[in-house]
């Protein structure tokens, strides 16, 4: 398990979106577009997805902490569309302060904490749940895709 790991990916986020905000604040990148309602409507579309997301896990009452061990695997709600609701979300909320500040520095944020979910959290996530599911982790990959 990587040291990165140990850092939740939400706290990533916030870590990334601080560093973003230092490079704006030494090299400002308007990208045109100032729209915090639209910023908004990201942020908060992002949340609803993390919240029915996590509902799933409730409901299944299984743990939706990416390193704990999984008791079922969730299959309902939005995972029926991807296999990471909540990470697409939070990617959503990171990415939407992009809109708030209209500076194109902050797309790095969204852009290095889907590297990390993607290269790091998702492999070992991955990993547990075919150990524990097998068949049935297999059947879930093939029927419903990583991110969209």
């Amino acid at each position: 398990m990587n040291i990165l790991m140990k850092i939740p990916p939400p706290v990533h986020g916030l870590l990334l979106l601080s560093l973003c905000k230092g490079l704006d604040m030494l090299l400002p990148l308007s990208m045109g577009i100032y729209s915090p309602s639209l910023g908004m409507v990201i942020a908060m579309s992002g949340l609803g997805i993390v919240i029915w997301g996590l509902a799933q896990f409730i409901l299944i009452k299984t743990t939706p902490i990416p390193l704990g061990k999984p008791r079922d695997l969730v299959t309902i709600g939005p995972y029926r569309y991807t296999r990471n609701p909540m990470y697409l979300g939070l990617l959503l909320m990171v990415g939407s302060v992009t809109f708030f500040t209209g500076s194109l520095v902050y797309l790095l944020s969204p852009l290095g904490l889907f590297l990390i979910i993607d290269r790091l959290f998702i492999p070992y996530e991955e990993a547990t749940l075919d150990r524990l599911f097998g068949i049935r982790f297999e059947a879930f990959k093939r029927e419903v895709k990583r991110w969209l």
